[in-house]
């Protein structure tokens, strides 16, 4: 009798210490809600770090694996975390730049080729293998962006020594991401120099990179930017456009990521601009007033149409030859980036907390939900939908947090 009274508390204590599913029915034992009561639209819903407060950037999709990267917001510790995309079973943790070099988080762009996913946070550049989490390779630099773009085998980032010096953009191959310069905005006078995101882009065989750069000083205000094309295949600057126009000087940098679509590269601030990627001429520019580009979210061009989330609550479509408008609907205002699937645009807006879907065409709005666990002036009052959304291009599954889940999203 001894025995058994002995054995049932050691599997009690045991039961006490596991994590309960958050799929399961029941309230768990670490966040005190109730998973099984259903939201509408919610198809799976995962904690992270056993329920703690994190920031998430986008996540990215490769083949079966879903791929977020993790800030806590109480320690600053930043780590990545690969999921099976279908059932959320955690397939690998990596963290290796905090153990190395105490490097919290990565930035909101990455790339993965040939299964090779390429990071960066600041000077650090890393690449890991996606199926086992291991590091292939990484490069420590005397400066950089916390950014990778990509395009077929090449990555490029943009580095500057400090924020007034030269500004420079590189790139490397994935394999090894040893960096090479490309070209360079130099500081020459007394006006301060920047270069932002680049737009990666492949057209007639080649490869190219848009990007915007500038010279400015704070006071008296002067603020000038110019749009570049430059081409990776032949290692050249092809044309730099004439210098943009602003509505005003504060309006904001136009181009912080530029995107093409059908000959057009594609800028926003509190305006629209549209320039011919042949020879870099303004072929239309519209002002409308507060901004259609933040810290996540950014202008989304496909088909010849370009959509674009204004931060006074309202989404718009433009055809990117004519500038005509297509729709003009209203959304979510401050919002996460624009994402498009089988012909529906989504988004998930920090204003409103919730997480829309338009038709791509009309603009109808077709789907509008609250964040599921939000619960105001409560300890929920937190979980809020983040600027942090992916769709998948194969499934629709729209992924997305609110600071403490995984959250899946299906709407067909």
């Amino acid at each position: 009798m001894q025995h058994l009274f002995f054995l049932l508390f050691i599997v009690l204590i045991c039961s006490c210490c596991t994590k309960e599913n958050p799929n399961a029915s029941g309230t768990d034992s670490i966040t005190g809600l109730d998973y099984s009561v259903e939201k509408p639209y919610l198809k799976q819903v995962e904690l992270t770090q056993a329920g703690r407060h994190c920031r998430m950037e986008n996540p990215m999709i490769e083949g079966d694996r879903i791929i977020y990267f993790i800030k806590d917001d109480e320690t600053g510790e930043g780590w990545i975390n690969c999921y099976d995309k279908y059932s959320l079973e955690l397939l690998w943790t990596w963290n290796d730049a905090h153990t190395e070099y105490g490097a919290k988080g990565f930035g909101n762009y990455s790339y993965i080729y040939n299964e090779v996913l390429c990071i960066s946070q600041s000077n650090l550049s890393y690449g890991i293998d996606i199926n086992t989490g291991l590091t292939l390779w990484h490069q420590k630099a005397e400066s950089g962006r916390s950014y990778i773009f990509g395009l077929e085998d090449n990555i490029v980032k943009q580095t500057n020594e400090v924020f007034n010096a030269d500004a420079t953009l590189r790139k490397a191959s994935y394999q090894d991401g040893e960096w090479k310069q490309l070209f360079s905005i130099l500081q020459d006078d007394s006006l301060s120099v920047q270069m932002y995101l680049p737009c990666l882009f492949k057209l007639e065989g080649n490869n190219y990179a848009a990007v915007v750069t500038s010279k400015w000083l704070p006071s008296p205000v002067i603020r000038q930017y110019w749009l570049n094309l430059y081409s990776l295949t032949e290692d050249r600057l092809v044309w730099t456009s004439d210098t943009i126009p602003l509505h005003s000087n504060l309006s904001g940098i136009p181009g912080g990521l530029p995107v093409f679509t059908d000959g057009q590269i594609l800028l926003g601030n509190n305006s629209i601009y549209s320039y011919n990627v042949e020879d870099g001429s303004l072929e239309w520019w519209k002002h409308y007033g507060n901004t259609f580009v933040g810290i996540s979210s950014q202008l989304h061009a496909r088909d010849g149409v370009l959509y674009a989330n204004n931060e006074d609550f309202y989404l718009a479509a433009w055809d990117v030859h004519t500038g005509d408008e297509i729709f003009n609907v209203e959304s979510g205002g401050l919002c996460s980036q624009l994402q498009y699937c089988d012909g529906k645009i989504y988004q998930t807006s920090v204003s409103t907390n919730n997480l829309m879907v338009f038709d791509a065409v009309s603009g109808e709005r077709l789907f509008d939900v609250e964040a599921p666990y939000y619960k105001r002036f409560t300890e929920y009052d937190e979980l809020r939908f983040q600027s942090t959304l992916t769709v998948d291009p194969e499934t629709c599954l729209a992924y997305t947090t609110d600071k403490m889940h995984l959250l899946v999203y299906e709407f067909d």
